[in-house]
């Protein structure tokens, strides 16, 4: 099974929906036409789909968006018609995120998608043990390079903020029992219709506070677990990876290798065992906190890097739309100083050639 990639005449693409934003890896024929770095309209159905790095992590971008937006508010008074403008911001970037989630759920719901180099049953258990025992608020934002988990608690009143757990919470009437007795890939798509459920409660938007609490931790602790059960192949850190293009062949590299094989072999498991995902060897030995040790910090580093750009870009676009011109001028130069740093990262290899320039658009 494990040799099936090198006769397949297929190759790995990444793709990109304009309806969605999502990205995703594909493997594509020659007559398709579809080639790597490509935008379609929407993602086709018969298409066997890769999710890794930058797939879920596009979404970052739409919550830095409306977590930026909240913090604007503030400088606002309550009766300036900008406040109007600004939840017409929020409310845009929500969309956004419903047609992503709303695509990642059914993608992988209908065993179209999937999460490469991951084992499920590991996912399923990480996140359940988060559920029950909790993990670390501290330890959760020190991983991911973020200050939301203490946050949240400290805005609870909570003066050991630190010190406290977080505990994965279902906003959907389903029970620990009723989810510790699902199967793997049903429970991950029971995960990602969670999350959709609460960024679509419009109570999660009335505050900062409550969209953090509610919406934001949820997707940054599922973000977390993935990372935790999955092979850093797939993160596509590796230097040999790094400047992906259209125009630049990259079906050797170390990435599109493993997601060629990956993508095949799931495949074969699809057709031979009726559509159920196998285990791959090996997995769930590690405890949640093991894993979390092995993840590495390139990948997050970049993370902190894009997360402050976004909020500076979100930031500059509300500035946009004062009515004195020189405001208007700064905040572009700073959206065009902002786009010239993000090519500039990439050229120096700081951050992938994934990354999404949010100086643009």
């Amino acid at each position: 099974m494990s040799n099936l990639h090198i006769h397949d005449p297929r190759r790995v693409a990444l793709i990109k929906s304009l309806t969605t934003k999502n990205r995703f890896y594909a493997l594509v024929t020659e007559e398709s036409g579809v080639k790597n770095a490509d935008a379609l309209e929407t993602i086709p159905d018969d298409l066997m789909l890769g999710i890794a790095y930058p797939c879920l992590e596009d979404g970052l971008n739409d919550f830095a968006v409306i977590r930026t937006t909240f913090e604007t508010l503030d400088y606002f008074d309550a009766d300036d018609p900008l406040r109007e403008e600004m939840m017409d911001i929020i409310d845009s970037a929500r969309t956004n995120l419903v047609l992503r989630l709303k695509e990642l759920r059914d993608k992988i719901k209908k065993n179209l998608a999937h999460f490469l180099g991951t084992d499920y049953a590991e996912f399923k258990q990480y996140v359940l043990d988060m559920m029950h025992r909790g993990y670390p608020r501290r330890n959760l934002d020190a991983m991911m390079k973020l200050n939301v988990f203490s946050s949240v608690a400290e805005a609870e009143g909570h003066t050991n903020a630190h010190d406290l757990s977080y505990n994965y919470e279902y906003a959907l009437p389903l029970t620990y029992d009723e989810l510790v007795h699902t199967e793997p890939h049903p429970f991950i798509v029971s995960l990602f219709e969670d999350v959709l459920f609460s960024v679509t409660d419009d109570a999660n938007y009335q505050s900062k506070y409550l969209f953090d609490r509610n919406v934001f931790q949820k997707f940054i602790a599922v973000m977390f677990v993935n990372y935790a059960t999955t092979d850093p192949m797939f993160y596509g850190i590796n230097k040999a990876d790094y400047g992906v293009s259209s125009d630049k062949e990259m079906d050797k590299t170390p990435l599109y290798t493993a997601i060629k094989k990956e993508l095949v072999s799931i495949e074969h498991r699809l057709l031979s065992e009726g559509l159920i995902v196998g285990k791959r060897e090996g997995a769930g030995t590690r405890s949640l906190e093991e894993a979390a040790e092995a993840m590495p910090s390139e990948l997050l580093k970049e993370e902190v890097i894009m997360g402050h750009i976004s909020s500076i870009c979100s930031a500059s676009r509300l500035l946009l739309r004062k009515a004195d011109s020189e405001t208007q001028r700064m905040a572009q130069v700073v959206l065009t100083d902002a786009s010239k740093l993000v090519a500039e990262l990439k050229t120096l290899g700081i951050i992938s050639p994934f990354a999404v320039d949010p100086g643009i658009g």
